[in-house]
């Protein structure tokens, strides 16, 4: 059989295979010692509902032709969480609408152990210390908690799966969150070792149907030219946590697609590829978050709700048993209110008043005759991965070790390797079957901004400067963006990647000489990131330039219960704002700053 790499391309993947490993069966049997030991709670919406888990719910939703409805909630506190699901209850009493589910999104540090927290600066969310956290929220109301982010899939797996399925909550995740670099944890080993733990908790709960989950846009599919690379890292996701650590997976997606066929399609091919008979095989569908403007915000409903009755409409014949999640309008420009999360869900649910019309009219042809491509490109893909990263000498039955390896290669390079139009049709560059969304549009943008600033001197203030450009946070949109517009004015950017902690920053800088630093931030850490960058300056006794923009918020008191603009006490550190790439260009042009 002909081999998926060349020389350097197996030299490259073989020199990301880490050393020490330890006995991955061993950490797997700890973790189902501990599983089997945990007592899943009954909670109010099971009760409710007459359902020993959630997977039963959703199996008598499909069958009924119906979707199932999930909202988005990251409030400031445990108390605040609860309160929230409450007034989702009341929404639900009062309208006779369902929100079914509610997607919890905690502090990222809830991922790190306690003991390596320190000097990590904290985001948005809520924290979750005690196992008695976890039942406050599960405990709350009849709509039903997910604990997914922050949970499995980062380093404080063990304890936080523990918790989340005592509590009730037996969708667990997002297992791409390996693929994230996770602050304060670099020993990528052990990392690893933890989440198979983990996934020897939720293994022991296979016949109770706990399912480990997965987001494509929160891992590195986020990065892949080719929408339907997604799937195929999906099944490399299943073949780790389903073939060789014995769980339930289940795959989400939908944040950066815009192209509703191409959705549609993924979805079907998805619910084909991992359903199981007593399972379905999507977790949640993520509408479009590329497209929501940060002005004029109402009109955010008119292209969400579209997409809900398409939704509707899929359910309704294809039966697939998946949940949607609504998007709040103020997504974009700050934590959304509860009322915002059940305008919009109400919103989407009452589409559904007119699938009846919609549904006489529909013609699934194109949709199904794409999934089919979807799934035949995926298998070819998935084939090429395992034989390919076997061919360089990883061990692919060890999931430590594979995970490791995945998460080191670079994302733009590995789908490369392993996509057909390469790997099997011999193209130089990718062709992709479906352009992903997200790129397609920055490269846009990118190439927008360079046409309307090209008279203001830019390539000759530019070229040849060199600037470090990192995200503070998993977002990378906007620095892939900057980082587009500044070389083609000529720059030599270094690009940091996301998720890139203060220190780490510095660190590159250093190694490649360079005092200009630009970062981007979205998760309200900014002010604690802010000066920690400056404290880690001085001991270093260097002057750095920095430059930040993004999304400037920061809780500033322990009693705010949102975050506020702290543009102003950046400014007032040292550190150069900008709200837009033409400011920063100019900052950064500006040598007397």
């Amino acid at each position: 059989m002909k081999e998926i790499l060349d020389k350097t391309n197996k030299e490259y993947i073989a020199s990301m295979i880490p050393d020490n490993m330890p006995d991955w069966k061993e950490s797997w049997a700890e973790g189902y010692n501990i599983g089997q030991r945990i007592e899943i709670q009954e909670t109010p919406f099971r009760k409710k509902y007459g359902v020993e888990n959630d997977v039963d719910y959703r199996l008598k939703q499909a069958e009924q032709g119906k979707l199932s409805w999930k909202i988005n909630m990251g409030l400031a506190s445990v108390e605040e969480e609860a309160a929230g699901l409450k007034a989702a209850e009341k929404f639900n009493e009062e309208t006779g609408l369902r929100i079914s589910f509610a997607h919890q999104l905690p502090k990222n540090i809830i991922g790190v152990p306690k003991d390596k927290r320190e000097n990590i600066p904290s985001a948005l969310g809520f924290d979750l210390d005690e196992p008695e956290d976890w039942l406050k929220i599960t405990m709350a109301s009849t709509v039903q908690p997910v604990f997914a982010d922050n949970h499995l899939g980062w380093p404080n797996a063990v304890y936080t799966t523990i918790n989340s399925i005592a509590a009730g909550s037996t969708y667990t995740g997002l297992f791409g969150f390996f693929h994230q670099v996770a602050p304060g944890c670099p020993d990528e080993v052990w990392n690893m070792n933890e989440n198979v733990k983990a996934l020897g908790i939720c293994a022991a709960k296979y016949d109770e149907k706990v399912v480990v989950n997965s987001n494509m846009d929160d891992s590195a599919p986020a990065y892949f030219l080719d929408f339907a690379s997604y799937l195929a890292w999906g099944k490399l996701e299943r073949y780790i946590v389903s073939d060789l650590c014995k769980v339930r997976y289940s795959y989400s997606f939908g944040n950066f697609t815009t192209n509703l066929i191409h959705k549609a399609a993924m979805w079907l091919a998805a619910s084909d590829t991992f359903k199981k008979d007593d399972q379905p095989g999507i977790g949640f569908i993520y509408p479009n978050t590329v497209d929501h403007w940060d002005h004029h915000i109402h009109a955010n409903y008119g292209f969400q709700i579209p997409e809900a009755l398409l939704a509707i409409l899929l359910e309704k014949k294809f039966k697939t048993g998946a949940t949607f999640i609504s998007v709040p309008i103020t997504e974009k420009i700050t934590i959304p209110t509860v009322p915002e999360m059940l305008d919009m869900t109400g919103a989407c649910q009452r589409a559904e008043e007119s699938a009846v019309y919609y549904e006489k009219l529909m013609n699934w042809t194109e949709i199904e005759l794409l999934r089919d491509q979807i799934e035949d490109f995926s298998e070819k893909m998935y084939r090429n991965i395992l034989n390919g990263l076997a061919e360089s000498g990883v061990d692919i039955t060890n999931p430590i070790e594979l995970m490791v390896v995945l998460k080191r290669i670079d994302p733009t390079a590995f789908e490369k390797m392993f996509h057909p139009s390469v790997a099997n049709d011999g193209n130089q560059q990718i062709v992709p079957l479906m352009p992903a969304a997200l790129w397609q549009k920055s490269e846009e943008q990118i190439a927008e901004i360079v046409d309307r600033l090209k008279g203001f001197g830019y390539s000759e203030k530019l070229k040849d400067k060199r600037i470090c450009v990192a995200s503070a946070d998993i977002h990378y949109f906007g620095a892939f963006v900057i980082m587009g517009v500044m070389k083609a004015f000529g720059a030599d950017v270094i690009d940091g990647g996301n998720q890139m902690e203060a220190i780490d920053v510095l660190d590159l800088a250093d190694e490649h000489g360079i005092t200009d630093i630009c970062i981007s931030l979205h998760n309200g850490q900014t002010i604690h990131y802010a000066r920690l960058l400056i404290q880690l300056a001085s001991e270093r006794n260097k002057k750095y330039r920095f430059f930040m923009g993004g999304v400037l918020t920061s809780f500033l008191n322990e009693t705010d219960k949102e975050p506020v603009d702290v543009t102003q006490q950046v400014e007032d550190l040292g550190i150069h704002t900008s709200a837009s790439v033409e400011e920063l260009l100019a900052k950064l042009s500006d040598e007397s700053i």
